[in-house]
C-alpha cells in the first residue's frame, strides 16, 4: 500500500511538470535567442515556438581571408637576446715532439731486458773459498764465480749461497738474482 501511494504521488508530480511545460512557463531558451550576433525575433505564439528556424542553418558570410589556425600565438615575452660574438682565441703554442731516446738509453734498456732473462739456478762451493753459480739465459747454461764473465757480456759482481748480482759489461746495468727454488 505504501508503494502505490508513492507511485500515485510521483505520477501527479510528473503530470504537473508536463502541463507547466506545455503552457510555456518552463520553455528553454534556444541558441538563436541568446545569440548576440544574430538575434532572433521573439516568439509570441505557440505556433512560433515550435517552428524550425532555418535562418540559423544558413552559412555565415565568408571573410576575405580565411583564418590560419596554425599561426603561433603572439608571445608576451621579450624577444631573445642575440648570442654573444665568438672571440677568437690565440693559437696554441707548438708542442715540441719529444726527442727520440739516445743510443745510450736504448742500450741500457736492451741490457736491462737481457738481464731480466738470466736465472740463478744453482750454487756450488768447492774447497774453502771457491764459490760457483750456475746461470741460465736464452736456453744456455753456464757456470761462473765472482769476477768472472758469463755469456760473453755479463760479469758476476757478487755471489752468495742464495743471491747473485750480475752487471752488463758495457752499460754497467745490474740485476740482483735470487736462487731459483722451482727446479
Amino acid at each position: 500500500m505504501k508503494q502505490t501511494e508513492l507511485l500515485a504521488l510521483l505520477l501527479v508530480v510528473l503530470t504537473g511538470l508536463v502541463l507547466w511545460r506545455v503552457t510555456g512557463n518552463g520553455a528553454p531558451q534556444t541558441a538563436g535567442e541568446r545569440s548576440a550576433i544574430d538575434p532572433a525575433p521573439a516568439a509570441t505564439s505557440a505556433e512560433d515556438r515550435f517552428r524550425i528556424r532555418l535562418d540559423l542553418m544558413e552559412k555565415p558570410p565568408v571573410s576575405a581571408s580565411p583564418k590560419n589556425i596554425f599561426l603561433p600565438l603572439p608571445s608576451l615575452a621579450p624577444p631573445p637576446q642575440p648570442l654573444p660574438q665568438m672571440v677568437e682565441l690565440p693559437p696554441l703554442p707548438d708542442v715540441e715532439e719529444p726527442l727520440p731516446p739516445s743510443p745510450e738509453v736504448l742500450a741500457l734498456e736492451a741490457a736491462r731486458k737481457a738481464l731480466a732473462e738470466i736465472r740463478l739456478v744453482g750454487y756450488l762451493r768447492k774447497g774453502g773459498d771457491r764459490q760457483t753459480g750456475i746461470f741460465s739465459w736464452a736456453g744456455k747454461i753456464e757456470t761462473g764465480g765472482m769476477g768472472e764473465t758469463i755469456f760473453t757480456r755479463f760479469q758476476v759482481t757478487r755471489l752468495t749461497a742464495t743471491t747473485a748480482t750480475i752487471a752488463e759489461a758495457i752499460t754497467q746495468a745490474e740485476v740482483s738474482l735470487q736462487l731459483d727454488q722451482k727446479r
